[in-house]
């Protein structure tokens, strides 16, 4: 089974204009732990920005990334 990619209690972040919100909750079931859901569409500003940093700053979130390039 792969690693989760959030920590017990930790929270998962499904956005994007395309977003299923039924695909998303069913989809939380798989990782089969305890955690925090925020799902949404359309625009916040400043998240390119902020996917840029979270990038650059979270080894994790950015070894994720690389291993599916």
């Amino acid at each position: 089974m792969p690693s989760p990619a959030t920590a017990e209690r930790g929270t998962v972040i499904f956005f994007s204009m395309a977003t299923s919100f039924s695909a998303a909750a069913l989809g939380a079931e798989g990782p089969a732990a305890d955690v925090r859901m925020i799902v949404g569409n359309g625009y916040v500003p400043g998240h390119a920005a902020y996917a840029m940093e979270l990038l650059r700053s979270n080894a994790g979130v950015r070894g994720l990334f690389e291993g599916r390039l």
